[in-house]
């Protein structure tokens, strides 16, 4: 069942899955990109209890069941949140996994937070956009501002999920289309134009073990991008979901779980 925290301007609302996990002060937290939410790391959350890890995933504000409040949003300000769920959740050493823009955030965090953070996992994740993305959000932006969600998620759906997987999978291409689909409008146009101004900021500073990882088919953050971003962390390091796009914690949860374990253990260690 979802939980809330209530902070000064907002309403966080978050799951949690905690199976006795022996440090009740670590946590594994999940940070969805624009469009998604917390339901978007359903099968990560299931491995890690299964794995007795504690893991969190939240809605950023803006974002599923969490509270909307009139914009600007900002990568810095999700960041902002993120640190005070922490606060609030009595998390002290947080291993911190994002996609998209949420790999912005949880850069952001770990910069801010130094020690805290204990590691890094980052899903579809970019140092800063390609130029020719600015076009595409305000787009987004036109697009939600005139409620044409629809359109949006039809767009969306090309290239968070493989040609392949939408051929085959049409169940998940349908609860994908209405994941994206059903967000706020006014709240997405806002989140829109904040991922759009959104970048990491000092990535040589993330001292902890970081794995940049993505789709293999990924056209929005490819296999390059996480090149670049291991290039300036000084611990880190990629993974690439074969066969995979933009989403491929959803297209391929098996294969994203198996990484993301395989990293946990390693600094369990």
């Amino acid at each position: 069942m979802p939980n809330a925290i209530e902070l000064d301007d907002v309403t966080l609302v978050y799951e949690e899955r905690d199976s006795g996990s022996e440090r009740s002060d670590r946590a594994v937290v999940f940070v969805h990109g624009l469009g998604g939410s917390s339901y978007s790391w359903w099968a990560q959350l299931a491995a890690c209890e299964a794995r007795g890890h504690r893991a969190i995933a939240y809605d950023q504000r803006g974002a599923g069941r969490s509270t909307k409040p009139e914009g600007p949003y900002s990568v810095e300000l999700w960041a902002e949140d993120l640190e005070r769920v922490l606060d609030r959740l009595g998390v002290d050493g947080a291993i911190l996994i994002g996609h998209s823009v949420g790999c912005m955030v949880v850069e952001h965090t770990a910069v801010r937070l130094g020690d805290r953070v204990l590691g890094l996992a980052m899903v579809g994740g970019a140092l800063q956009w390609r130029p020719e993305a600015g076009p595409v959000f305000e787009r987004r932006v036109e697009l939600a501002r005139e409620g044409r969600m629809d359109e949006i998620a039809h767009t969306v759906a090309q290239t968070g999920l493989s040609e392949r997987c939408r051929e085959s999978n049409p169940a998940l291409l349908g609860l994908f289309l209405e994941l994206i689909a059903s967000n706020d409008p006014d709240a997405y146009a806002d989140c829109s134009a904040g991922t759009a101004a959104a970048r990491m900021i000092e990535p040589g500073r993330v001292a902890c073990p970081a794995i940049a990882a993505c789709g293999e088919l990924d056209p929005v953050t490819p296999p390059a991008f996480a090149e670049a971003i291991a290039a300036e962390m000084p611990a880190g390091r990629t993974a690439v979901v074969e066969g995979a796009a933009h989403w491929c914690q959803l297209e391929a949860p098996a294969d994203v779980n198996g990484l993301l374990l395989r990293f946990l253990d390693e600094i369990a260690t």
